[in-house]
């Protein structure tokens, strides 16, 4: 299972656990989409291109894994495998992981909005992780937008 949640209240740092063990901290950008985060000993680093339409993990200047929107779903790629993140309803958050049109399960938001939880099957750690942080990322974007048009209008 993943969690990855906020570490206090208003903290913009992310403690990401697989099954209950912590694995990592992510403090994303403040004003661009991305961060760095420690994890499995190495230093990754995510961030988004193509005007927000892709997300990237990068080690050093390889390419650990890309997700890359198309539509209403995302397409993510790690690991020689190829994942899709769908969006079962517009009413919900909830983000789905298929791969061959089977679900692996989904993400769903923790309480309060302080982050994410997910219980996946066949998913690597590593690829889990991307695809919570590009998950967190989009919620992030949509909860902000929410917000200016609110106050906008």
């Amino acid at each position: 299972m993943l969690d990855i949640t906020r570490e206090r209240s208003f903290s913009r740092t992310y403690r990401v656990a697989l099954d209950g063990s912590p694995v990592a901290e992510w403090s994303p950008r403040t004003w661009r989409s991305g961060g760095r985060i420690e994890l499995a000993g190495e230093t990754l680093e995510l961030r988004s291109t193509d005007w927000g339409r892709t997300f990237e993990m990068l080690a050093g200047d390889e390419v650990r894994a890309r997700a890359r929107r198309s539509a209403r779903r995302w397409h993510v790629e790690g690991e020689g495998v190829t994942y899709e993140l769908s969006r079962p309803s517009l009413m919900r958050g909830r983000r789905e992981v298929l791969r061959g049109g089977r679900s692996l399960g989904e993400f769903r938001r923790a309480r309060m909005g302080s982050g994410l939880t997910a219980d996946l099957t066949d998913v690597p750690p590593t690829l889990q992780v991307f695809m919570g942080l590009v998950v967190l990322t989009l919620w992030q974007r949509r909860d902000t937008a929410a917000v200016a048009a609110a106050s906008s209008g």
